[in-house]
């Protein structure tokens, strides 16, 4: 069984990120409404504010956890309270994007099933890419897209 989910630096990361953000937030909705006067004060809040709701979306919403065995995908999303499981043979296509930055390089898996439903996992957020990445080049290489 191979069981892909977030990495625990990936999460730690956007766990300190959404903190720093919504105490600064705190922080600055308590001087807009101790001294009114200031619009640069309503920018930084404004700006905090959607870095916040940003930050919570992906870390909360977009937490997925997929799981492959006996030529199944399982799909849960523990905070959408939402989960799938699609046979392989459902996979309508699949593709792997790869980004050469200076010193690594950035992978992104993007299975699409016949029902329109779409998953993406990528190397640096994601725990066991590469035997996701095997499995699916082994069981359905005809439906790869090239770009």
């Amino acid at each position: 069984m191979i069981v892909s989910r977030p990495k625990r630096n990936t999460i730690f990361a956007l766990g300190v990120s959404t903190l720093i953000c919504g105490f600064g937030s705190l922080y600055f909705m308590r001087q807009v409404l101790a001294e009114p006067d200031g619009v640069w004060r309503y920018i930084v809040l404004g700006i905090l504010l959607l870095c916040t709701s940003i930050l919570i979306y992906k870390l909360l919403f977009n937490y997925k956890v997929i799981k492959i065995s006996h030529d199944l995908v399982h799909i849960y999303y523990p905070f959408r309270f939402f989960k799938t499981v699609q046979p392989i043979k459902d996979l309508g296509a699949w593709q792997e994007t790869i980004i050469e930055t200076n010193k690594t390089e950035f992978r992104e898996l993007k299975l699409v099933f016949l029902n329109k439903g779409f998953v993406k996992i990528t190397n640096q957020e994601n725990s066991d890419y590469d035997k996701v990445y095997k499995y699916v080049k082994k069981k359905a290489p005809k439906k790869e897209v090239k770009e």
